[in-house]
């Protein structure tokens, strides 16, 4: 209820971050962007559920998804593309994240932005998951053998050993993986292409929480022009300069349109 008292825990959450990770996030956490981050820690609380983060370039989607994954407690996994990168690449990828939620039964969020789809096929895939926690005929029989007999581990661990025929050892694993994976979608609205794949892939849609990243309100840009300008010996011209900072950002965004 207190958003102040909310941002002051936000920034207690990133600096952990940024001890421990390699790559820290030096966010300013304005109001816009601790609003995105709350609906994304909703969505990642609930079991089977996924977002679908839409913005353009640069508008946090992707910083934002990291702090909410990490103040959760998950494990955040994003792909690297590579120029070789390819449907092999892609499957053994899906098939790590898959084994991540199933197999380890780790609370796991799969990060995947549409500047990293190479084949269509990536988004097909990424429907079936969304649709029904499973990818058809992705696993080798050898590889499907492992994952049974992980399973029927788990089920005598948890002492519901019922019926141990190979279809429910796999259904055990699939609603482990719908219950622990959350796939986020980073997506930017402009173009034909996302209008096309939200056509053609209807679960991007049907199966995702959306979160609309519209453009900064002046009071973010305020304070991120305050942020970066307050380490400089300006005295009485900083409040002018945040000003001018706003003024040739939003001017230039209207002229752009």
């Amino acid at each position: 209820m207190d958003l102040e008292e909310l941002s002051e825990v936000m920034k207690t959450y990133q600096s952990e971050y940024n001890m421990i990770s390699k790559t820290p996030m030096h966010l300013v956490l304005f109001k816009f962007a601790v609003e995105h981050i709350s609906r994304i820690s909703r969505v990642l609380k609930q079991d089977n559920s996924h977002a679908l983060l839409i913005g353009i370039g640069g508008s946090g989607r992707q910083s934002l998804t990291k702090m909410a994954a990490f103040m959760a407690g998950y494990d955040l996994i994003q792909i690297e593309i590579s120029r070789t990168y390819g449907i092999h690449e892609w499957r053994e990828d899906l098939k790590k994240v898959l084994k991540h939620a199933g197999n380890d039964g780790k609370q796991t969020v799969f990060l995947f932005a549409d500047n990293q789809i190479k084949d269509e096929s990536f988004v097909e895939d990424i429907n079936m998951i969304l649709n029904t926690g499973d990818v058809p005929n992705i696993y080798p029989p050898e590889e499907k053998g492992e994952i049974l007999e992980r399973m029927q581990a788990v089920l005598k661990a948890s002492g519901k050993v019922t019926d141990t025929s190979p279809l429910t050892l796999y259904n055990v694993f699939i609603e482990r993986v719908r219950t622990k994976l959350h796939v986020v979608l980073a997506m930017s609205p402009v173009g034909d292409a996302f209008r096309n794949r939200l056509r053609m892939f209807t679960s991007l849609i049907n199966c995702c929480t959306i979160d609309w990243f519209t453009e900064w309100p002046e009071d973010a840009l305020e304070k991120v022009a305050h942020n970066f300008l307050a380490v400089l010996d300006m005295h009485d011209l900083l409040d002018r300069c945040v000003f001018m900072c706003k003024h040739f950002h939003e001017s230039v965004r209207l002229l752009s349109i």
